[in-house]
């Protein structure tokens, strides 16, 4: 099987730049405007998986692995600690 041309795999790249960009930008907005506190971590963990395309769009797959390890531990915590916490 041939490998990507120079110009596709340009392409790709970019594309998978500016999707993970705006998607950190919109989820993040939209989780800034949300009342209930599990909407705002799941908002959150949307943006972070932005970021984590972002970071594969750059190339930087140690950096993308690194925080899905990260994020996934830390938000399963926030989850867990979120779940008794009644709204006003």
């Amino acid at each position: 099987m041939k490998g990507p041309t120079t110009v596709s795999a340009l392409i790709h790249a970019a594309t998978m730049v500016t999707t993970g960009a705006m998607t950190s930008f919109l989820a993040a907005t939209t989780g800034i405007l949300q009342n209930n506190l599990k909407r705002v971590i799941a908002y959150s963990t949307c943006s972070q998986l932005g970021y984590m395309i972002f970071d594969c769009g750059i190339s930087s797959y140690l950096v993308s692995i690194f925080h899905l390890m990260n994020h996934a531990f830390f938000k399963a915590l926030l989850f867990l600690s979120a779940g008794p916490v009644k709204p006003l």
